[in-house]
């Protein structure tokens, strides 16, 4: 029996912690011996209080069970989930290391990529091929690296019934004939939300129904989505952004249970992101989840889970500068795409999309790939 230790985070709404959390739910169903170590968060202000998970108290009190290395102790595998990325040797066999590369590798301690002297006991866990050609330019061999994509958890994210999304759609002053776009996730400038921003403000001008939602994680970046509006005005696109454009844009920046979550997943039209650079981009595929159609950017991370069943993909150009790349989209596409979801929304999405993602990208597979790559 494999005796594993998985060294990272825990309890908070980024990320890695939610990752972590949804594979080690699934590892305790494994035949392995199991521990963790906890790691220090990269900002020493985010906190499970603050930046809460989102996690069903049932499934905290599993993750709590699980016993705690000793800061010795020896196992088969140590694997890291945590940033900055940590090279440095462990009291395993093997390490793996979770890593990702957006525009370009972040920080590392405890070893350059480069260096490949006495390296071999390093594995990299990456979720997407975009992720791994980056860490291949930044000088990790091909042979080191495993791509294993993230998944959902199907049991948060499904359908629920017409009158519960009704309901919801009135907590929030969206009426029934609304059509809503929404993005959760980061302001951050990889994100492309000054994109969707205009889209949204100049389709606006010919579907008066039209109404977005930006659900933000503020309160982790410390980068509100409001911040965009202010640029945007500075720009030709500027005069779109009137009063009623602006008033028709719902700002999210609580932080959410899973449930609740869910339910933002439902009472969506279409779910929205055009992004520039991603390592995965987890919030499309919980969306296509619960069968709400989607618009994902065209060559970059999501092409490795995108099905025609989900939804769109917004054409885009690529950017490569010294150790830096970037998918730009183009706007006359991104709008293209919206516009044709608000014209057929039933050709997208809907039952054939959830099936595949459930089919295909359920925890219980994802980790299962992540068990076989330990096995080798």
């Amino acid at each position: 029996m494999l005796k594993i230790c998985v060294e990272g985070w825990r309890g908070i709404n980024h990320s890695f912690s939610i990752v972590n959390q949804n594979q080690l739910l699934e590892l305790l169903k494994l035949p392995i011996n199991l521990k963790i170590r906890d790691i220090p968060y990269f900002n020493k202000n985010w906190s499970p209080k603050k930046n809460s998970d989102g996690f069903l108290v049932s499934e905290k009190k599993i993750l709590d069970k699980i016993s705690h290395a000793l800061s010795d102790e020896e196992f088969d595998i140590t694997y890291r989930i945590s940033y900055p990325f940590d090279f440095s040797k462990s009291y395993s066999k093997k390490l793996y290391v979770f890593a990702t590369v957006e525009k370009k590798i972040g920080s590392y301690i405890n070893g350059n990529p480069k260096d490949k002297n006495n390296r071999e006991y390093l594995n990299i866990i990456t979720p997407s091929n975009w992720c791994k050609n980056g860490l291949i330019a930044c000088g990790f061999d091909d042979n080191q690296i495993n791509v294993i994509p993230h998944g959902v958890d199907i049991k948060t994210f499904h359908k629920i019934s017409d009158e519960e999304v009704d309901k919801y759609r009135n907590d929030l002053k969206i009426n029934k004939d609304d059509f809503i776009l929404t993005n959760v996730g980061a302001m951050s400038g990889n994100k492309g939300i000054h994109y969707l921003i205009i889209a949204f403000a100049i389709l606006k001008q010919k579907f008066q129904n039209l109404k977005l939602i930006l659900k933000d994680q503020s309160n982790l970046y410390d980068k509100k989505a409001e911040e965009y509006l202010d640029m945007i005005k500075t720009t030709k696109y500027g005069k779109y952004l009137n009063i009623d454009v602006i008033n028709d844009i719902i700002f999210i920046s609580k932080n959410l249970d899973l449930i609740s979550l869910n339910r933002l997943y439902n009472l969506t039209d279409c779910y929205v992101s055009p992004y520039r650079a991603e390592g995965f981009n987890l919030p499309p595929l919980e969306a296509a989840a619960v069968g709400t159609p989607i618009i994902v950017t065209k060559g970059g991370s999501t092409d490795d889970y995108f099905h025609p069943s989900l939804g769109l993909q917004i054409d885009s150009v690529q950017f490569e500068k010294n150790d830096s790349r970037k998918v730009e989209p183009k706007m006359d596409s991104l709008i293209e795409c919206i516009e044709r979801i608000i014209l057929n929304p039933n050709n997208f999405g809907q039952i054939k999309g959830s099936q595949f993602i459930q089919n295909n990208y359920n925890w219980k597979i994802i980790t299962n790939q992540l068990y076989k790559v330990f096995n080798e």
